[in-house]
């Protein structure tokens, strides 16, 4: 039986397991808790819990405070939230100097659904990714977030975390190993890779059993690791695959796409196709409408993936 897991109960019984041998370890909320899962937290530990209020700025620069203090912060709020409006804080109080504290973007792009435009980010990887010593990643399932943190956690530095609060089937079994910066093969293939993060690479994986119907092998990469992106793992797939299509629950100006495409060009030019947002913003529609409208659903991969075959 298929095993599911809910990501921000998961995020939150993690830093609550964490912190249980370590003091430094605390969160941070923009009237969040709820929408963030982290209420727990808060129950277990009242005295390492703040609620700054609907000020995401603030809260990033509270969050410097306590890092500069030796704290290990934690903070939550809707992925545009986290990412356009704290980027001045987030470049100078916390990656200029050095600061680790981990930015929780939830529900990243699409997934917001009927929140509709205002609430669909599609630009927090372009953002973040021109900070220096900031890192950013992107989980697939439980198995891997639970390994994700407490690496984010050792960084000297920031770092930007997307991920998808709602119940996600795993992926991985009990047995991954998880390394920041390596990116994981989840299907072997040789025609083609297709790259992804996050949501869509179910719809990736998709996509690949559509392809072998047609007689083409397509890899599968979860690069779940943004910034610095796998670049080993970027011209490995382009030597032996000879085409890479990228898909992304982003703008494909500054994402994912983009940190792909600079490896590939530099490494080992290949033709390439970037599935993602085309430069507009969202609008409201559950799930599956979101896909299609914005064309990142499996047939477009499949349609992308043809056009270079």
């Amino acid at each position: 039986m298929e095993n599911k897991q809910e990501m921000r109960k998961v995020f939150c019984e993690t830093l609550v397991e964490l912190a249980k041998t370590d003091s430094r370890i605390c969160i941070i909320n923009s009237d969040s808790r709820n929408i963030s899962g982290t209420l727990p937290f808060e129950q277990a530990y009242p005295e390492r819990s703040f609620n700054v209020g609907i000020a995401e700025a603030n809260m990033v620069g509270v969050a410097a405070g306590l890092a500069v203090s030796g704290k290990k912060p934690v903070c939550h709020a809707f992925g545009p939230f986290m990412s356009r409006r704290v980027l001045d804080q987030a470049t100078i109080s916390l990656a200029y100097s050095g600061l680790n504290a981990i930015l929780v973007g939830m529900s990243p792009g699409f997934v917001t659904e009927i929140n509709g435009g205002t609430h669909q980010g599609y630009e927090d990887i372009a953002a973040m990714r021109g900070v220096a010593n900031m890192t950013i990643v992107e989980p697939y399932d439980g198995v891997q977030l639970r390994q994700m943190i407490p690496a984010l956690l050792e960084l000297d530095g920031p770092s930007y975390i997307r991920y998808d609060r709602v119940v996600t089937p795993d992926c991985y079994g009990p047995d991954y190993q998880y390394q920041l910066g390596k990116a994981d093969v989840l299907r072997e293939g040789k025609d083609i890779t297709l790259i992804s993060s996050g949501v869509l690479l179910t719809q990736c994986l998709e996509a690949a059993e559509v392809l072998k119907e047609k007689g083409v092998e397509a890899r599968v990469l979860n690069m779940h690791t943004i910034k610095p992106v796998d670049r080993e793992a970027v011209e490995k797939a382009a030597r032996e695959t000879g085409r890479i299509v990228t898909v992304e629950n982003h703008n494909i100006i500054g994402g994912l796409g983009s940190a792909v495409a600079e490896a590939v060009v530099e490494t080992c030019p290949v033709p390439m196709r970037r599935v993602g947002i085309q430069d507009r913003f969202g609008e409201v529609g559950d799930r599956a409408y979101l896909r299609k409208c914005l064309h990142i659903d499996t047939p477009d991969i499949v349609a992308a993936a043809c056009e270079l075959l």
